[in-house]
């Protein structure tokens, strides 16, 4: 507003100052053609003697009172011949009486002691000649004054524009700042417990809209410190498991070892704990192992490449056969007429099959069977294990894929990560696992993945099974 101010003083003054100069351009103006008019009337006529002095003094004294204007008639050698009653002295400077003498008319302002005056000179012309110069001139008062008027109006109208625009200015700025005034102080009272409570402003619908967005972000916000608390709870446990699952076998270990060294065990409890010790470190770099392959499949950067879903399984039996012969267990992969193809990373999902198969070997009884079976489910094709053992325990299924769970954590080297990376690798191949009990018993499980098309299989580099 201040600014706006400015621009209109200094518009003003110069409004006021063209207003002046075109309104005494106009008298000045107004003077030339009335001096033209009585030269040709009274100047002629006195020049070509058609008029006596007297006769002409008489007219000149009647263009005075109606004119309300000064006249004086000089000669060429610039002496007065006559002018009006009371004129007194002309104050036009030597060369505006040369122009008229020069056959162009002048106008301009002149001052005397005792006020402004609007004046012009014009030429008196007989038979084409030159033969004098009529001077006018009229107090120039009105017009200034004029100009004063009409520029103090321009004024106090803008005056008036701007106490209205000041008003206007300041009753937009209060409906406009009063609702963000609320919405600040509605976001300064946001807590933890606010966060589904909406932010009811009433207000321009701007300010409206940007309520609306702060509710939502929010929600947003909110989900986010829901998201962050959630990954530091599974921080949180998986620093409790991997701590859990590193105690005991580093303090087996370790007893082991300090009883080999203070010369506790000697003979054959002496090979014997060093092979405790021996089984125990493998434990370890098999658990180490499992974080890491689990960490790798979560990045997700290894490229997929169509590959025969005969051959994966197959070729991942058999990595397992002596696993499955030590306990001993019988794998009965019931190899389908169909191949299909899925576009996959072969070493993930070996992983994934190895750690399926290894779980369902550990649970399984002593002289039973393991089944393996693939078939194709729609657009998608589904290989299936199921084991003869005790399944999985009711409380347990809604939590099996998550990380460090396990069925029986007393058990020898359940890390409870392998059916979470199973989950894992088929979440990153588009596909779902799902596992559950066999309705004539044992544990189920069951990966699907979705056909790769006519794409060509990739084989294993281990050859055909």
């Amino acid at each position: 507003m201040l600014v706006a101010l400015v621009v209109m003083v200094v518009a003003l003054g110069i409004s006021g100052l063209s207003l002046r100069r075109f309104l005494i351009q106009n008298q000045t103006q107004t003077l030339v053609s009335r001096g033209m008019a009585i030269s040709k009337v009274v100047a002629e006529g006195y020049f070509q003697g058609y008029l006596y002095i007297g006769t002409a003094n008489q007219l000149i004294d009647a263009f005075k009172g109606t004119l309300n204007v000064r006249l004086w008639v000089l000669n060429a050698l610039k002496n007065v011949e006559f002018w009006s009653p009371g004129a007194g002295h002309y104050h036009l400077p030597a060369g505006a009486v040369n122009d008229a003498l020069g056959g162009s008319a002048w106008q301009g302002l002149v001052r005397n002691p005792k006020e402004v005056m609007a004046a012009a000179a014009v030429p008196v012309v007989v038979h084409r000649q030159v033969v004098g110069a009529l001077i006018l001139e009229t107090p120039a008062a009105a017009s200034i004054r004029t100009a004063w008027l009409l520029t103090s109006l321009v004024f106090w109208g803008e005056m008036v524009a701007v106490a209205l625009a000041v008003a206007i200015a300041y009753s937009l700025s209060q409906r406009l700042s009063w609702p963000l005034e609320r919405l600040r102080q509605k976001v300064a009272e946001m807590g933890p417990d606010s966060w589904s409570q909406p932010i009811a402003i009433r207000g321009p619908l701007e300010v409206e809209e940007l309520a609306n967005e702060f509710y939502r972000m929010q929600g947003r916000i909110h989900d986010q410190m829901v998201s962050l608390e959630e990954e530091k709870a599974k921080r949180d446990a998986l620093l409790g498991h991997v701590t859990h699952d590193f105690r005991t076998p580093l303090t087996s270990i370790r007893g082991f070892l300090e009883a080999v060294r203070d010369g506790v065990a000697v003979g054959p409890q002496k090979m014997q704990a060093i092979d405790i010790a021996l089984e125990e470190t493998y434990r370890l770099q098999r658990l180490v192992n499992r974080l890491l392959e689990a960490t790798r499949i979560k990045s997700g950067t290894a490229e997929k490449r169509p590959l025969s879903v005969t051959q994966w399984v197959t070729d991942t039996v058999r990595r397992l056969a002596p696993v499955a012969e030590a306990k001993p267990v019988s794998l009965d992969w019931r190899r389908p007429h169909d191949d299909w193809d899925v576009e996959g990373v072969w070493d993930h999902l070996v992983e994934a099959l190895m750690n399926v198969l290894d779980n369902a070997i550990k649970w399984a009884p002593a002289h039973s069977t393991v089944t393996i079976s693939c078939r194709r489910a729609g657009d998608s094709v589904e290989v299936a294990v199921r084991d003869r053992g005790p399944g999985f325990p009711a409380a347990l299924l809604p939590r099996v894929l998550d990380p460090f769970v396990t069925g029986d954590p007393s058990r020898q080297g359940a890390s409870g990560l392998g059916l979470s990376i199973v989950a894992e690798v088929m979440r990153e191949h588009g596909g779902d696992v799902e596992v559950g009990d066999h309705p004539e018993g044992g544990a189920l499980v069951r990966m699907r993945l979705p056909l790769e098309g006519d794409a060509r299989s990739w084989r294993s580099p281990a050859g055909e099974g």
